[in-house]
């Protein structure tokens, strides 16, 4: 594949989050399903792999020498279903753009990771998880089914409890590319939360509120001092919260 021949692809340059490692790649801006089944089947010897709002930690979403498949023009919403709590969207809708449809319905995103700013194909890619992992678990979690291009540029709709949806949840794009997914939410009566945050003297005692009252809320995350040295070594400053009623609100 070259970029003479596919439609809105040019060489250039690629990162993680961390913009290290550089590498460069073809790539690949598909607008339909149909140009990003065309991309994968003539993506050649290097292969392809797609990439979402580059957030990864790591070279997950590079391909030196090969196909790099930008997948954030694929965004759309498709369809919310209010009364039972699920959305069927684009892989390459961002969690924010979720959040700004949902929660004026009353529905938040199950799992969120550190930023909002990545695609729904690559929380599931990274099966990725959030402050709520004790509560919710990780994102594929909340995935009820996944459409799937393959490396034959077929589409395949996979299920969880599969051996296809176990090897693409957390599998880093190795399966194929990711095309739509229909999702579980959470209900949530507000856009606002209620937070409580303490002082932890030392990591025995963050360790100690953990266990004891950490099933009391859906958020949790401890700040950890690793530069404190003596009895304050591991001391902390741990937040946690939850979606707040509307009977809590002024």
């Amino acid at each position: 594949m070259s970029a003479d021949t596919v439609p809105d692809a040019d060489w250039g340059t690629v990162t993680g989050w961390g913009r290290t490692a550089p590498t460069a790649a073809l790539l690949v801006r598909p607008r339909t399903y149909e140009e990003a089944a065309v991309a994968v089947r003539d993506c050649g010897a290097r292969g392809g792999i797609a990439r979402g709002l580059g957030r990864a930690y790591g070279d997950a979403a590079q391909n030196a020498g090969g196909a790099v498949l930008d997948m954030t023009a694929l965004d759309r919403v498709h369809a919310v279903d209010v009364a039972g709590g699920t959305v069927l969207c684009d892989a390459g809708v961002s969690l924010h753009r979720l959040m700004e449809v949902l929660l004026p319905l009353g529905w938040f995103v199950p799992v969120t990771p550190g930023t909002r700013y990545v695609t729904v194909g690559g929380a599931i890619g990274a099966d990725i998880h959030g402050k709520n992992h004790h509560v919710s678990g990780s994102f594929t979690r909340h995935v009820l089914s996944l459409e799937l291009l393959t490396a034959d540029g077929g589409v395949r709709t996979v299920a969880p409890g599969t051996p296809l949806f176990d090897a693409t949840a957390g599998g880093m794009g190795l399966t194929g590319v990711i095309l739509t997914a229909t999702l579980r939410l959470q209900p949530v009566e507000t856009a606002l939360m209620s937070v409580d945050t303490e002082r932890a003297g030392d990591l025995d005692d963050l360790m100690a509120r953990l266990t004891a009252t950490d099933h009391r809320y859906r958020y949790s995350v401890a700040w950890i001092d690793l530069l404190a040295r003596g009895r304050a070594t591991g001391r902390a400053v741990l937040t946690r919260g939850d979606h707040a009623p509307l009977d809590a609100l002024p």
